[in-house]
């Protein structure tokens, strides 16, 4: 017989989710058996009566509403409603959950647009929109840069048009950067800066060559996605929603 090979893959998907949430319960305890997939394979009817219950607890967990949004939330360039709040939230969790030794906060969030895979609607998000957005499981970089090669970030951006960053303000005409501010100061090519980023990224990936030989990496053991769930948890137990505006952290003159 033929096996339904997307039936299958439930009970597998289950467990990587109830491994990978940081905000769910942790998973105590596995309890495995061996399926021979062969002639004599149980049918489909069966197999679906194997793996409902697993199907029933994920569809629990990604049915979880983390907040409420008051609009919609989708990118665009040079600035975007997803790419402020998702910059926002990485750096604000990445600063709650980084001990430096020196003491120094990361001083900006820095993404890319290609890496927020779905937009958010309006109402309640769930686990799963969550999961949409950041299907990756990608880890929280800090990189420490010099003044140079923070400077070159921001002609990054402006000579690209834009990309989700959080902790600055950049001002240009046409390719020329204006002004840079960071955390409200002016920019300061003599000093290092923190940027959090994602380990793809911090590789050099979707060509930010200015990631590579930074000062320091510090690799955290937490996951931008959890970082953006954390955020929404952490703002629902506030009482507050989700309202995005745009503030011009990029502007072209």
């Amino acid at each position: 017989m033929k096996l339904s090979f997307s039936r299958y893959l439930v009970f597998v998907s289950f467990l990587g989710v109830a491994v990978a949430c940081s905000t769910t319960p942790k998973l105590k305890k596995v309890e495995s058996s061996s399926i021979e997939l062969n002639a004599q394979t149980a049918s489909d009817a069966e197999l679906e009566k194997l793996v409902k219950p697993y199907r029933a607890k994920m569809d629990s967990i990604m049915n979880d509403v983390l907040i409420v949004s008051e609009q919609p939330l989708t990118k665009g360039l040079p600035e975007s409603t997803l790419g402020d709040f998702t910059s926002d939230a990485v750096l604000k969790k990445t600063n709650d959950n980084y001990k430096p030794s020196d003491n120094q906060k990361v001083d900006i969030c820095l993404l890319n647009n290609g890496g927020l895979r779905s937009e958010m609607p309006k109402g309640n998000i769930t686990r799963g929109h969550a999961f949409s957005l950041m299907p990756f499981e990608n880890s929280i970089v800090v990189l420490t840069l010099s003044g140079e090669k923070t400077k070159q970030l921001f002609e990054y951006l402006v000579e690209n048009n834009g990309a989700p960053f959080s902790g600055a303000t950049v001002r240009a005409k046409g390719k020329k950067i204006l002004e840079i501010k960071i955390g409200g100061q002016d920019f300061d090519i003599n000093k290092t800066y923190k940027v959090t980023t994602s380990d793809y990224l911090a590789a050099g990936g979707d060509k930010y060559n200015f990631f590579k030989d930074p000062v320091k990496t510090e690799t955290l053991n937490y996951k931008l996605r959890d970082a953006i769930i954390d955020y929404m948890i952490e703002q629902n137990k506030k009482g507050n929603s989700l309202k995005v505006a745009i503030d011009g952290r990029i502007k072209y003159e």
